[in-house]
């Protein structure tokens, strides 16, 4: 087997689709030797934030002298970035390993009551075993659907977090914001520290609960740790960081918009509780460069100048407002033009009438990905819109690059998997 053949076998599981539930994960690990029992692990569930806290996070550890394991779906560039050491990508040839490794195991798991188990579950499994192998001095993993029956959920974390909660995967985890926190809010362990910026009172009233049910201290944002606005870069941000035990007078970010502030605050103060968890000391100096150097490829990323166009995985209604608020604070709005491809199963209506209210150039597209719309469907559903569809992305693409008005904008969002598609065709072009 070589590395192609190890990943179209894993996307080739991706048939057996999404089936809640840690039984066949437990199988498949006890079959492994529970890895997981030898890693210090950080949890992060949440609807938006998580990847960018995460890296955050990552940076800060890595930059105080530890080894950090990385879990994050789905991937932009390439298949193996989901399970990453410091950053770098599990090599092509351990990764044939580890799936030459399970392979057999799913066959026998398939043949019992609970099924096979899900590409989710196997890929979970595969990054515990690859971390717990590499030695790893901590490791974080990102929720993939939910909390409380994601397969990650598995792991007995040293810190939980939680990022804001938003109206996404409604049909797998519930129609109210407090049924999607009361999912999120299933990754909180007994006596394990829980750490969140969500505002909002009605889902922060469930996760606080769950955190008093499990007798797991909580720490909030604006009543534990805040951040203080200080000023807009033309790509970034300039915040102070304030907690009772903790305080930053000027950070800088790489990434735009409040919601990055938040998410780099979230950060800190989860950096601060692990040190005081594990007994390290840290270093202000590196907490600083280590925000300023991360970025996180797909949300609101320049990946062209004159003309600009920014690539951000705007892929629910939360997002889709933070993305307007942060457009608004940068660039005259009637310079902005707008690519778009939604997925089935997101408020494609409520995301464009969020839209439309800011911008008039907008432009439908569908692309290769078994959730999309096709362009007949889209013409169908907005042609009377004054939105514009079109089947051929890079065309559009192509066409406002060669433009010579160097005030216009070019915004590509909507799915994430949209996203790296188009990015993965611009590093092309560019070379």
């Amino acid at each position: 087997m070589n590395e192609k053949q190890a990943i179209d076998w894993l996307k080739d599981q991706l048939r057996y689709g999404i089936k809640p539930g840690l039984e066949r994960v437990e199988l498949l690990l006890d079959k492994m030797g529970r890895p997981e029992k030898n890693l210090k692990i950080i949890h992060i569930a949440g609807t938006n934030g998580k990847g960018s806290t995460l890296s955050f996070l990552k940076n800060m550890i890595e930059n105080h002298g530890y080894s950090v394991g990385t879990f994050t779906s789905p991937y932009i560039e390439v298949f193996n970035e989901r399970i990453s050491i410091n950053g770098q990508s599990i090599p092509g040839e351990q990764l044939v390993h580890y799936v030459e490794l399970v392979k057999p195991l799913c066959d026998e798991i398939g043949l019992t009551k609970y099924g096979r188990p899900t590409e989710f579950e196997i890929v979970t499994c595969i990054a515990l075993k690859y971390f717990q192998d590499q030695k790893v001095d901590y490791a974080i993993f990102e929720a993939g659907l939910g909390g409380r029956m994601d397969s990650t959920n598995i792991i007995s974390p040293i810190l939980s977090i939680i990022t804001m909660i938003g109206l996404d995967h409604k049909e797998m985890l519930g129609d109210t914001l407090e049924e999607i926190a009361y999912e999120k809010a299933g990754i909180i362990k007994p006596f394990i520290p829980i750490i969140t910026n969500e505002q909002k009172p009605n889902p922060y009233h469930v996760i606080q609960h769950k955190a008093e049910l499990n007798q797991s201290p909580i720490h909030h944002l604006k009543e534990d740790f805040d951040y203080e606005w200080m000023d807009s870069l033309s790509n970034g941000e300039v915040f102070k960081f304030k907690s009772n035990d903790l305080n930053i007078d000027r950070l800088t970010l790489k990434m735009s918009g409040k919601h990055q502030i938040e998410n780099a605050t979230l950060a800190i103060y989860s950096f601060k509780k692990l040190s005081d968890i594990e007994g390290f000391s840290f270093s202000i100096e590196k907490i600083i460069t280590s925000i300023e150097h991360t970025t996180w490829v797909g949300r609101f990323e320049f990946v062209n100048h004159h003309p600009t166009i920014v690539l951000d995985g705007a892929h629910n209604l939360e997002a889709v407002e933070q993305l307007i608020e942060t457009i608004n604070s940068r660039f005259d709005p009637k310079n902005v033009h707008l690519l778009i491809s939604i997925i089935q199963d997101k408020p494609i209506d409520l995301m464009l009438e969020a839209f439309r209210k800011h911008y008039n150039e907008i432009t439908l597209t569908p692309f290769n990905f078994k959730k999309s719309y096709s362009k007949k469907e889209l013409l169908q559903k907005f042609h009377k819109c004054g939105i514009i569809v079109t089947e051929n992305w890079k065309y559009a693409v192509n066409e406002f690059r060669l433009q010579q008005e160097t005030d216009q904008i070019l915004v590509i969002t909507g799915s994430l998997y949209f996203v790296s598609e188009v990015r993965n065709f611009l590093m092309k072009e560019n070379g």
